[in-house]
């Protein structure tokens, strides 16, 4: 007997920390940029500025926590895209530029100097930066060895220069790994998502209200009339639910609630999302909801069947879902007025 090869799902969707490499120099700088920003909203600045370029005097990107940048009020973020993790010969032209840039006043000195390189720093730059009792020393001998030519920057060593740097707090000078750029990130996770591809944990769904609440009124109406239909009898509210129905009531308004869990996540993680997936929803079960049924308890029931089977591939949300979310979201899009379970001559589908 013939059995086809198993089919490959396919490799694994890259990781943020994956995506982060394949970023560019300018996108690399607009990734610290954004990540300044986002601390500027959580309130540790007042001011991001972009100031990497021509002229940039080794200033890529500024944080400020308040609007004139004077000594100890700002942080500077130093962005550096290489293949490699980052050598100290790699450094030493940024750290020469930086500390002479603030001994002839260009721009006062900061709390902060964060250097920031796409692949981290490599082993021998970490153990200097985690030692700024060293780094004084080595970046005073690497000038003093190369009589001031950086390559990329040229300074001569006068004795005034020497003297500031024998008092300069070189702690000030610091890595922020790129892992720790992610997590500041991911707070913005519209952002992050767009970005990286990456949602932060769900949390716990809402708790149930012992009786429904106003915001629950159109779609437990929707039941009301189903049980009624049931029972050929009006039910008028929650206290006239049928014994036999009642179990069947608290069952819909625990997925309700577990789709409400998902809306909420979505309201503050990926707005929108939970819109399109009730409209996903309302389309795919539209051949089932819309046939014939003899009460509309049948079509309640085949519905909630065929939605729980949905395929949600495209959905951002897809990753997030728990096995009621489908069913809650009937209730959802009943509670929205967008579907009913009785017949009525006066309900037809929108086209």
């Amino acid at each position: 007997m013939h059995h086809p090869a198993a089919y490959h799902p396919g490799p694994p969707p890259p990781t943020p920390e994956e995506r982060l490499l394949a970023l560019n120099e300018d996108e690399w700088e607009e990734f610290i940029k954004a990540c300044a920003e986002q601390l500027r909203t959580e309130g540790k600045y007042v001011l991001v500025k972009h100031l990497g370029g021509a002229g940039d005097k080794g200033r890529d990107i500024g944080g400020y926590s308040q609007n004139q940048a004077i000594e100890d009020t700002w942080d500077l973020y130093q962005a550096k895209c290489y293949a490699t993790p980052l050598a100290p010969s790699h450094f030493e032209p940024e750290l020469a530029k930086f500390v002479t840039n603030v001994w002839n006043k260009s721009y006062a000195r900061p709390r902060n100097y964060f250097l920031c390189a796409s692949r981290g720093a490599g082993t021998s730059l970490f153990d200097l930066l985690a030692n700024p009792g060293e780094l004084g020393p080595w970046i005073l001998k690497q000038w003093k060895d190369k009589n001031g030519d950086f390559r990329s920057f040229k300074q001569a060593l006068t004795p005034e220069l020497e003297a500031f740097m024998g008092t300069f707090p070189f702690q000030i000078v610091k890595e922020i790994t790129p892992s720790a750029l992610l997590e500041i990130h991911s707070h913005n996770h519209v952002q992050h998502w767009e970005k990286f591809g990456a949602l932060p944990v769900r949390g716990p769904d809402p708790d149930i209200p012992s009786s429904p609440t106003t915001a629950e009124q159109t779609y437990v109406g929707a039941l009301l009339k189903v049980y009624g239909e049931e029972a050929g009898t009006t039910v008028s509210d929650v206290a006239a639910i049928p014994s036999k129905h009642r179990k069947h009531f608290s069952a819909q308004r625990r997925v309700f609630y577990s789709a409400e869990g998902l809306s909420r996540f979505s309201r503050d993680k990926l707005p929108g999302a939970f819109g399109a997936l009730l409209n996903e929803v309302e389309a795919g079960i539209g051949p089932v909801l819309y046939a014939p049924y003899p009460t509309g308890m049948n079509r309640l029931t085949e519905t909630m069947k065929f939605t729980s089977s949905l395929k949600i591939e495209l959905n951002a949300l897809k990753s997030r879902l728990q096995a009621a979310d489908l069913l809650g979201t009937c209730h959802h899009l009943a509670n929205q007025g967008r579907i009913t379970w009785i017949d009525d001559e006066s309900d037809t589908p929108a086209v």
